[in-house]
């Protein structure tokens, strides 16, 4: 089989086992190849049994290291088979919901819809802390504001700020983009930031569907660096690294591992692994859920550069419910 339809297939649900060299690759010689699968180092999950696993695009890279570690193969193949949805992050919840082709989530919060519309299928997941992010500001690197305050941040985005001049930039017209409303950056652009504020309704080109098109467009827009955009740190600083952009102190405080993990930088927010609560206990999903909520999880996450999310919490704290 090609890695394409290999990806296909597992996108599907209908291959979930471990693919232990590269899928298009045939052995290095005649000599039998041993039907015994490789020790694996989460219990219950063998060749034949990997759960179905998605998340939010910028959990991809974790979710890519967890596949590679579990099943024992390079990362840059376990890059070409794990294929995710990355659809927006109210997407993938309510596919979580909906149908059987995902078993585990790691997953930003869903946005206030979703969890009003499905609160009673929500209360049927285990929903567990994993990471911790933070909500970031970008500016084009032109711009020479560094930082904003949460309350200027609020009068941008309801209208009563509109010019640079007014928070110590040069004269002109801040762009101020946002989300579709069911993206996981919105989502925390309006709990975190707006705290219950209505934001402006943005001319629609200063709506980006997604996050790389957003920060194409902050670090491009107008060449004089007028545009303002949110994302979260994780994906800004460590997935992208755009050097046309730059992320704003915000209090005072500039967005970093640490003063996310501190919770000194006022803007963050935890992210989830979920699992159906009803998974047998035995089972692979529950299995890998738990896996990643220990240390050995812990030492994947943080490897990867995330910021771990469990400090104080016990480990038979998990599946405690919704913390939503």
């Amino acid at each position: 089989m090609t890695r394409s339809f290999i990806a296909a297939l597992l996108a599907l649900g209908l291959l979930v086992g471990c693919q232990t060299q590269p899928a298009s690759s045939a052995p290095a010689s005649s000599e039998p190849v041993s039907s015994e699968p490789a020790a694996l180092p989460v219990d219950g999950i063998d060749a034949g049994h990997y759960p179905r696993i998605d998340g939010s695009t910028a959990n991809h890279p974790l979710i890519t290291r967890v596949y590679s570690e579990i099943c024992g193969i390079p990362r840059e193949d376990a890059e070409t088979l794990v294929d995710l949805d990355l659809g927006s992050t109210g997407s993938i919840w309510e596919k979580m919901i909906y149908t059987d082709t995902t078993d585990l989530l790691i997953v930003y919060e869903p946005p206030e819809e979703v969890k009003e519309t499905y609160r009673q299928e929500l209360a049927a997941f285990e929903i567990d802390p994993l990471g911790r992010d933070g909500l970031v500001f970008l500016a084009n690197v032109a711009n020479p504001v560094d930082n904003l305050t949460v309350q200027q941040l609020q009068e941008i985005y309801t209208g009563r700020i509109t010019d640079w001049s007014e928070v110590g930039g040069e004269p002109g017209p801040i762009q101020p983009f946002q989300r579709n409303a069911d993206s996981g950056s919105q989502t925390l652009f309006l709990k975190l930031l707006m705290d219950g504020l209505t934001p402006m309704d943005p001319p629609t080109e200063l709506v980006q569907a997604t996050m790389g098109g957003l920060i194409d467009a902050v670090a491009t827009f107008d060449g004089e660096g007028g545009s303002l955009g949110y994302s979260v740190y994780y994906y800004a600083e460590l997935m992208i690294g755009n050097p046309n952009l730059k992320l704003l102190s915000v209090d005072g405080i500039a967005p970093s591992g640490e003063s996310i993990r501190d919770k000194s930088y006022p803007l963050t927010n935890d992210f989830y692994v979920v699992i159906r609560a009803d998974e047998p206990q035995d089972s692979p999903v529950r299995a890998l859920r738990d896996w990643l909520l220990s240390d050995e999880g812990r030492r994947i996450l943080e490897e990867e550069g995330y910021v771990w999310a469990r400090d104080g919490l016990p480990a038979e704290s998990a599946g405690a419910g919704n913390p939503f």
